[in-house]
């Protein structure tokens, strides 16, 4: 996909940052052993570069600062005196343990005799470091897979400052396992090891304050806060990536639901989101926007269970000679129920296109209509004497529409809107032509 220099991915990425955030669960793994990181795998369990991609914007907006933290921390290392007991038969390896010897060679009388001691030597095995050394091997392992998703690209100045991070990384791992010998167990996750760092803190065993820093900056870059999208390694990456296309459908759900929530009434802080993968993978509407009349449900890239795949109109034969369905599925879902019913009184299909269109040039979105027309094959059983379908592209024009209409039936409409994104005001009014038509639509 062709990426557009008028593209307000900044914009886009900040106003719909917490839905972007869930589009993957955060309960699975990234890597083997990295519990803490949101999943790369799609609906359909491919691995998805979109995803991939902000991992690495955040990890390049947040990653120099951990490491100079990291290695501040090193720097400061303080041991402390352990006592271990230890028992050995030919001679005491550190201070009698007195009554240990006494029990074992007087009372018990064993043989050979034993010399059990009492040893001391310093320790660097505090949870403070243990947790400085689970980050530092999560950054590692969160690059590795990048890096195996994405590619090595050694000649993209990003991936480049991306490999340098993970080298500097890999030898603070070797220093502080080797040269300290600081380790965990294999049970401990993230989280043990945060709320024993809190408890020391708490108890005032910790005064400074670098590893409360440490976990601030870790959380910052899970959650993709704080992402630079104005450095030339992010123009790098986006330029590796699709990563434009899935941002603009989400944030499209973001703006579609603010405006039509703003149009009845409904304050922003009303909204609830469901998140992203669990929508998806349940069949279940994102967001439900309610009102003493009626209530509207927002799908995102599912049918809601009301359109299994058994019932789909067209298929092909496989190799076998079984019949598999195929069927796109619209990027939204806006369907209006009437109070204190459950069966659609309308439903609206929306499609975020992520290229140029305009009146004079209608190759690019030619295929799209003749999709939606495809889709309404599909879905046909849903509707009756009316269909409405929109598609959203954009340029950097002026905002350009254009309806179509069926010969035959006087209320089957595609709507194409091209918004125009040169600059703050041109987007929010084509936002407004955009809603306005959707309120149309589901005659609100």
């Amino acid at each position: 996909m062709d990426k557009y220099d008028y593209f307000p991915t900044k914009r886009l990425f900040e106003e719909s940052q917490d839905l972007v955030a869930t589009f993957y669960s955060t309960g699975d793994y990234i890597s083997e052993t990295s519990s803490d990181y949101a999943t790369m795998l799609s609906q359909e369990d491919i691995k998805d570069d979109f995803y991939y991609a902000l991992y690495l914007l955040s990890m390049l907006s947040n990653t120099g600062s951990i490491i100079k933290l990291i290695e501040q921390i090193i720097k400061g290392l303080n041991s402390f005196r352990v006592k271990r007991k230890v028992t050995s038969t030919e001679d005491f390896l550190g201070d009698i343990d007195i009554e240990k010897y006494i029990e074992r060679n007087y009372i018990e009388k064993v043989s050979p005799k034993e010399y059990p001691s009492i040893i001391k030597y310093s320790s660097f095995q505090m949870p403070e470091y243990q947790l400085t050394l689970y980050i530092a091997m999560s950054i590692e392992s969160i690059y590795r897979e990048l890096f195996r998703v994405l590619g090595s690209h050694d000649k993209v100045t990003a991936f480049k400052i991306a490999h340098k991070h993970c080298d500097h990384i890999r030898k603070d791992i070797l220093v502080l396992k080797r040269k300290y010998g600081i380790d965990f167990r294999r049970k401990e996750s993230y989280y043990s090891l945060k709320k024993k760092v809190i408890y020391r803190y708490r108890n005032r065993k910790i005064i400074d304050d670098k590893f409360k820093r440490l976990i601030l900056l870790y959380e910052r870059m899970l959650h993709f806060k704080g992402i630079d999208f104005d450095t030339s390694e992010s123009l790098d990456i986006l330029d590796h990536t699709n990563f434009e296309d899935r941002l603009y459908e989400i944030w499209l759900i973001r703006k579609s639901t603010e405006y039509l929530a703003d149009y009845l009434g409904i304050p922003k802080t009303d909204l609830v989101y469901l998140p992203l993968f669990k929508a998806r993978k349940n069949n279940t509407a994102i967001t439900t926007i309610e009102t003493p009349d009626f209530r509207i449900e927002i799908l995102f890239q599912n049918r809601k269970n009301f359109m299994p795949k058994k019932d789909l109109k067209w298929y092909f034969l496989t190799d076998s000679g079984a019949q598999e369905e195929i069927g796109a599925i619209p990027d939204l879902v806006f369907i209006k129920y009437l109070a204190g019913h459950n069966n659609p009184e309308r439903i609206v299909l929306v499609d975020a296109k992520n290229r140029p269109w305009t009146l004079n040039n209608m190759e690019p979105i030619k295929s799209e209509v003749v999709q939606q027309i495809y889709i309404h094959d599909n879905f046909i059983s849903l509707f009756g004497d009316y269909y409405c379908s929109m598609l959203i592209a954009h340029n950097n024009e002026s905002l350009q529409t254009r309806r179509f209409y069926h010969k035959d039936h006087s209320e089957y409409e595609i709507d194409v809107i091209s918004m125009d994104m040169k600059d703050e005001v041109e987007l929010n009014n084509s936002l407004d032509k955009y809603v306005q038509d959707l309120k149309e639509y589901l005659q609100i």
